[in-house]
């Protein structure tokens, strides 16, 4: 039976005395009322309560505990109502009060009844009634503890005790989720930080570091402590206090935290009163300690066992090996074979409906179910880790300077995941395609250098180039001096502008040894056609655009990934990226082809937290049920930026090409004010800041994979088709906010006739 429904049947059993304290408790939390009195109808006008508050002493209130089920009840439940409904227009008219009459009602009724009643209350007495019955009281109860309190104790729920042995200081548990193991660890570790926070006002990480090595027995990880403590300040469970670098519950979380402790002493109460009304009535109320035991360690052996399957077959039931211990146990106690079988059925059934046990038995099954050594050290050997371009360009910045203050959450996530991966001696890789990905990227860079020398270089938009964006850190923070040129910057790198590929190449490659990554060469031909349409799907998804390069790069990495040879795979690979859309594939991917290498997919930051909770030292005595939800990075990938793409086509050096910058510097700007005053809205899966650059994006790619690239750029030295470039671009813009994409034929269209119209020089 749910608590809702036990807390009805409560409520219906309730004399009238008993049924003013629970309606004195609602007014008091859901109305704020203080000043409550019952005149059980006796005073001049008739009403059962009344409220003195400001706020509520011209409402008019009655309440009822006769019962209507059936004809004749229900007729005088109905006289009682209309009678009160009669008073209440008199009360109106002649004493002041307003026409609203709030009815409480001890019984359930039917969303049919309560609106019948209430179209009578108005059309026949102009009264506006709002019935509170049971069903709603019973609902609201599960955030009104105090109601639920109050109604066990009434009906002497709080006598049925159990050793508390098998509860532990059980809090949070009703909000586990069941995931992986490592997920269930963090878990238990942000749900012990949590804890301590309940008992101790203020604490500095070092001295969360100092008690969590002390419960759990972990080497020092700053990051992870700090990943951690600023996941709960952003969910706004924490706040600082910069004053001493100390950390407090905030007051929503500390109440929350304090209903939770009181939600599972009553739903404890609620399993034990129900427990031994089973167990009462098979004279078996003296072992409940030994039910309770035996009913928990039942769940802990059968934790992925769907027991209702079992269960609902009783014949199957009495066979099946898992029950069998429980069987005997109860056979101990009662000879009679089918008396035996109908209790543990009773009791099964029961625990099912509850779920409290099963929630209770899972706090036990980590410890005595994982292999938290074997897991570290499949990790570590059983696994080859490989990283997508994005990681590989972070950890060139950190091979450029590893003590940088770089403040970008993809260059932190990347220099843990290196760290770790030095610290526990496990290589990273990094296929050739990728590292070819990269050269690309340094070639943007190239491009960007006489951008960087126009004074309003930032009207255009942030770039999304990794080493650009480093460059301006280090500027910023003072780590390099002011007065350095992004190009100089560049060749500190090692980068040369105009080099051969083979030498580009050859220093990423050096460059990323040097920070424990290294070359992966996919010498098998891969068919990537299917693999390519998946790529375009999840594009299409989440409004990406990836040119054919790089789209094919990805399509053969995931070929590799799935490719069950074990030549090529002799150990299962690990593929970590932040890209949303190789995450979508591969659960396509595997859906459409389940023979294919079931290979991981994580980021960066999620393997690093794996590392880090499997230093932790977890079992049955640090367990308790005190447990918080694994909270999941949601991590929104790179986007395109305008000033990226214009570094293909523009020279700002060149007088026609500033002005093409600024006027297109212009459509963004005002782009932006238009999403910002919501008279453009952004499709929900729309990632970038701006449609404008996503076009560019599209315009340029199409044209260099069509080979007309030079053509293209021509098209913008010429001064004479500004406007209609212009116009071409605004209405594609209208459009897309319009229609949710954009018609890219269209738009090749039009830009193919004005290349068309330039006159041959």
């Amino acid at each position: 039976m749910s608590v809702t429904k036990q807390l009805v049947l409560l409520l219906g059993s309730l004399e009238k005395k008993e049924f003013d304290k629970i309606v004195k408790i609602y007014l008091q939390n859901e109305y704020d009322s203080k000043a409550i009195v019952f005149t059980d109808g006796k005073d001049d006008i008739g009403l059962d309560i009344k409220v003195f508050d400001y706020n509520g002493r011209d409402i008019q209130y009655q309440l009822t505990i006769q019962k209507s089920t059936t004809a004749s009840e229900r007729s005088s439940f109905e006289n009682k109502l209309f009678e009160d409904l009669e008073k209440a227009n008199i009360n109106a008219k002649n004493y002041g009060y307003s026409n609203n009459l709030i009815f409480f009602y001890s019984h359930p009724l039917t969303n049919k009844r309560i609106r019948t009643y209430t179209k009578i209350a108005f059309k026949d007495y102009n009264i506006n009634l709002e019935l509170i019955e049971a069903n709603r009281i019973a609902q609201e109860a599960e955030e009104i503890l105090e109601i639920q309190r109050e109604l066990y104790k009434i009906s002497e729920l709080d006598k049925f005790k159990a050793s508390d042995s098998h509860f532990d200081n059980t809090l949070f548990y009703d909000l586990l989720s069941f995931g992986r193991p490592t997920e269930f660890k963090i878990q238990v570790i942000e749900s012990f930080i949590l804890q301590l926070f309940c008992s101790i006002d203020k604490l500095t990480k070092e001295r969360i570091i100092e008690l969590c090595k002390e419960k759990f027995h972990v080497d020092e990880n700053d990051d992870f402590y700090d990943r951690m403590l600023g996941r709960f300040m952003t969910e706004k469970k924490i706040y600082k206090d910069k004053t001493d670098q100390s950390f407090s519950l905030t007051p929503k979380e500390k109440a929350f935290l304090k209903g939770k402790n009181e939600q599972f002493e009553i739903d404890k109460t609620v399993f034990l009163k129900n427990i031994s009304a089973i167990l009462i009535e098979h004279g078996q109320i003296d072992y409940i300690d030994d039910y309770v035991r035996e009913l928990k360690q039942l769940y802990i052996d059968n934790f992925n066992t769907d027991l209702k399957d079992v269960i609902s077959n009783e014949t199957e039931f009495h066979v099946q090996s898992t029950f069998k211990p429980f069987i005997k146990f109860i056979e101990t106690n009662i000879k009679e074979k089918e008396q035996a079988k109908k209790l543990s059925i009773e009791l099964l059934k029961y625990c099912l409906d509850n779920k409290f046990i099963q929630k209770l038995a899972a706090t036990k099954v980590y410890s005595s179910k994982v292999d938290n050594g074997r897991l570290q050290n499949y990790i570590n050997k059983q696994k080859k880790i490989f990283i997508d371009t994005s990681v590989g360009l972070f950890a060139l910045c950190l091979f450029y300077k590893p003590n940088t203050s770089f403040d970008n959450y993809f260059f932190k996530a990347t220099k843990s995941l290196i760290d770790y991966s030095r610290k526990e001696k496990s290589h990273l890789y990094i296929s050739e395609r990728y590292i070819w990905e990269i050269a690309n990227h340094i070639r943007d860079a190239f491009r960007l250098i006489p951008f960087s020398l126009i004074e309003n270089f930032h009207v255009l938009g942030a770039s999304r180039n990794v080493f650009y964006n480093f460059y301006n850190s280090l500027i910023k923070s003072g780590e390099i001096d002011s007065e350095k040129k992004f190009s100089e910057f560049l060749d500190d790198f090692g980068f040369v502008e105009g080099a051969s590929n083979e030498s580009l190449n050859s220093v990423i490659e050096y460059s990323l040894e040097n920070v424990n990554v290294y070359k992966q060469v996919i010498s098998k031909e891969y068919k990537i056609d299917q693999a390519n349409k998946l790529f375009e799907e999840a594009m299409l998804k989440y409004f990406k655009h990836k040119n054919t390069f790089t789209r094919n790069c990805d399509s053969i990495m995931l070929e590799f990934l799935g490719d069950k040879d074990v030549e090529v795979h002799p150990v299962d690979p690990l593929f970590l990226t932040w890209d949303k859309t190789f995450f979508e594939v591969h659960t396509k991917y595997l859906e459409k082809f389940p023979n294919a290498q079931n290979w991981l997919i994580l980021s960066p930051n999620k393997i690093v937290d794996i590392y880090a909770l499997l230093k932790f030292s977890i079992n049955s005595e640090t367990v308790t049920e005190n447990l918080l939800a694994l909270i999941s990075d949601d991590i929104v990938s790179n986007t395109h930026s305008l000033i990226d793409v214009l570094a293909f086509v523009l020279n700002p050096k060149d007088e026609i090409g500033l002005e093409y910058t600024k006027r297109l510097a212009k459509i963004r700007d005002e782009e932006i004010n238009q999403i910002n005053r919501a008279e453009f809205i952004p499709p929900e899966n729309f990632e970038g800041q701006a449609v404008i650059d996503d076009i560019f994006l599209r315009l340029t790619t199409h044209f260099s994979e069509e080979n007309k690239l030079s053509k293209f750029k021509t098209l913008f030295t010429k001064k004479e088709f500004l406007d209609e470039v212009v116009d071409i671009l605004n209405f594609a813009i209208k459009e897309f906010y319009s229609t949710q994409k954009i018609d890219q034929n269209a738009l090749f269209e039009k830009f193919e006739k004005l290349i068309e119209s330039i006159p041959e020089d």
